[in-house]
């Protein structure tokens, strides 16, 4: 089994950007993970942010666990989500900003996942453009 992977900018506006993120297992031969899989590149976000927070993160995860990472040495973990019907909104908080030794990427990892295993994901990030 492997699962497939897919991220898309919905939105890329000059301080916000949404990326919606979801993946399936595909053919059943038992469990198979992401493990830290690149998920936002933000040199592709226009303009391109010297800084990101995510502000928010809609959607749900079906039979497993998806766990968000910023992008450093070594990464460092940010959301631990499963379950349907998933809505966290950080107001005004440091606790979602990239850690000074990350390049503000964000990677994910799964765990947990078997063959009807699913996400949708909506990650709504904060651009500091200088």
């Amino acid at each position: 089994m492997s699962i497939e992977l897919t991220a898309t900018k919905t939105y890329d506006g000059p301080r916000r950007a949404v990326i919606q993120a979801s993946a399936m297992a595909v053919d059943d031969a038992g469990p198979t993970e992401l493990s830290l899989a690149p998920l936002v590149d933000i040199s592709t976000l226009t303009p391109e942010p010297e800084q990101v927070r995510v502000s928010r993160i809609v959607g749900g995860v079906e039979y497993g666990v998806v766990e968000l990472f910023w992008s450093a040495t070594p990464p460092v973990r940010f959301a631990v989500l499963s379950g349907n019907a998933l809505d966290f909104k950080y107001e005004s908080t440091g606790a979602l900003r990239k850690p000074e030794d990350s390049d503000g990427n964000i990677l994910i990892s799964t765990t947990g996942f078997g063959p009807t295993s699913t996400f949708m994901l909506n990650i709504e990030l904060v651009k500091r453009v200088t």
